[in-house]
């Protein structure tokens, strides 16, 4: 059996391209799958260039770390670039698709997913960020993760790229109840000292969606990524659907380098959101109240005006007008009732 990889890019070819190197090394029965979200940087022009001239990418890897990523040689990966609807099927080792349109980050999932369904010896699934590489046998422990017991989606030891001893993620994060704001598990932890998988487990309600493991029936069973959401919350949601027969789990040995913020539209600078990114925050949060705890409604926009408040009290004018379109842009309309 073989692994299917769904990497979404929206401006930033070249560090798609490394993702995509780094999980093909990492383990040659694999197919990736590339979707370009109709990209406004010439994301397409950079893909068939380097797939005419194999010489003109060299990937990055990071600077140390407990585990080295191996990336394949593109000049022996089969390479191909279809457009999104076209009947053939996904041959090639390395596919670009090139959707009609940005639809956001679940529906370039669901895209490459469905692209993917279409070769029987996939049985699982990698979602895998552009600004993420996989480090070597990291598929290996995602698969093996997943076939012990009860298993949903799938995260990893998620380390940060410029700094790769430190932990970003311990497979995902916990969702405060009540404030429905998500808190990474393992940030003050080193990878020498890791906890037990049962006291990362207990706290994991969701995995971070730099790299999500999953076996191929988690579809069958619990649906696709819910498009509603453009960017933010679309794996809390999934992994809420999964609930007690499929819940989240972490692999510890699936080591995932993360040049976090890197991905065009998400951009972190100096701990601060760009104000794209401060939209989509507030407005998937309310949808995934809405849709889930309604009764947070009132609360999750207090908590939105608060954080608009500080942006404004530090000079964030722009971060501050945008969180706010987001959390009371009427997307009552959006919700599942």
């Amino acid at each position: 059996m073989s692994v299917g990889v769904v990497i979404v890019n929206y401006n930033c070819a070249p560090l798609a391209l490394d993702a995509a190197l780094s999980a093909l090394g990492d383990e040659p029965d694999t197919k990736v799958v590339i979707v370009d979200n109709n990209s406004s940087d010439g994301s397409l022009d950079y893909f068939e260039r380097v797939f005419a001239d194999r010489r003109s990418h060299v990937p990055t890897p990071p600077e140390g770390g407990p585990a080295d990523c191996t990336f394949a040689d593109i000049g022996a990966v089969e390479c191909a670039i279809k457009k999104e609807g076209s009947p053939e099927p996904v041959s090639a080792a390395l596919c670009v698709i090139a959707a009609n349109a940005n639809r956001g980050f679940a529906a370039g999932c669901n895209l490459g997913m469905t692209a993917l369904s279409q070769d029987s010896s996939i049985d699982m699934f990698l979602l895998l960020n552009p600004d993420a590489l996989l480090a070597r046998g990291a598929m290996k422990a995602f698969r093996e993760r997943l076939t012990e017991g009860a298993a949903g989606l799938c995260g990893g030891s998620v380390l940060r790229f410029d700094a790769p001893h430190e932990i970003q993620a311990l497979g995902g994060a916990r969702l405060t109840s009540a404030t429905l704001l998500g808190k990474n598990i393992g940030g003050d932890t080193t990878f020498a000292a890791l906890p037990s998988r049962t006291q990362v487990e207990a706290r994991l309600d969701y995995p971070l969606g730099a790299a999500m493991a999953l076996k191929t029936d988690y579809r069958e069973r619990f649906g696709d990524l819910d498009e509603r959401y453009f960017l933010y919350y679309e794996e809390v949601d999934w992994a809420l659907r999964g609930g007690k027969t499929a819940p989240p789990v972490w692999a510890r040995d699936a080591i995932v380098y993360h040049r976090h913020g890197a991905v065009a539209g998400s951009q972190i600078k100096q701990g601060a959101r760009g104000g794209l990114a401060e939209f989509h925050m507030a407005r998937s949060r309310m949808l995934f109240a809405l849709k889930w705890r309604p009764w947070l409604v009132p609360l999750i926009l207090g908590v939105s005006a608060i954080q608009a408040g500080r942006r404004v009290l530090r000079g964030r004018m722009r971060q501050a007008r945008a969180l706010l379109l987001g959390a009371f842009g009427g997307h009552w309309r959006e919700a599942v009732n």
